[in-house]
């Protein structure tokens, strides 16, 4: 007999609460006080569990979010097939999850990314990371023999996902994922290894 799934901890409630109101509108949206509602905990013991206050709290749940997205792009990428083909599964996975879960929900690197201040260096390196993990997850599994070619199409990839993001909140629609994957599925048709990539422009 299957033994039933514990209940998550207060403190994994709030972190999830956290990631999930980042997702829906960055840090301003992930207040201590809306997360102890989200997460059904008391004020109280958010201080507790992270008595670096909210900072601490949305650095974690960064990390997490984007621990979660590393291995799906690792999932999305490690896979036999052409690159365009892992492209546009992608995209079009991003597609119908974000149609399918309301259509208001982005990343949470790229909402906290453009919330951030001068001074909020803690949270703008958890960006970086995660922003730079995505990439390594992609480029290291590309086929392409040139690491700075690796690198520099996993970095499209995140810069054009982070910006399908925006366009589909505004629009309340997935379609600008696909649009994008299907450029991004025609930049990497239009490479060959070997080739100047300077002079390979014609996608532009």
């Amino acid at each position: 007999m299957p033994h039933p799934k514990p209940a998550a901890s207060s403190r994994d409630r709030l972190l999830e609460a956290a990631e999930a109101l980042l997702r829906e509108g960055g840090l301003a949206a992930a207040g201590i006080k809306q997360v102890a509602e989200r997460g059904r905990a008391p004020i109280g013991s958010v201080y507790h569990h992270f008595p670096g206050g909210k900072t601490q709290l949305a650095a974690e749940a960064l990390e997490i979010h984007g621990h979660r997205a590393r291995r799906l792009l690792e999932t999305m990428f490690d896979r036999d097939q052409p690159v365009a083909a892992r492209v546009r599964t992608l995209f079009t996975t991003a597609a119908r999850e974000f149609d399918r879960s309301g259509r208001d929900r982005g990343c949470a690197i790229g909402a906290v990314s453009l919330d951030l201040s001068a001074t909020d260096d803690s949270l703008r390196a958890a960006c970086d990371a995660a922003f730079g993990g995505w990439i390594d997850a992609i480029a290291e599994h590309l086929p392409w023999p040139d690491p700075a070619t690796r690198a520099s199409y996993a970095e499209m990839v995140v810069t054009t996902l982070e910006g399908a993001f925006v366009l589909s909140r505004a629009r309340r629609s997935g379609t600008p994922f696909i649009t994008a994957g299907e450029w991004l599925a025609t930049a990497a048709n239009a490479y060959s290894p070997g080739t100047n990539r300077k002079a390979r422009r014609s996608y532009d």
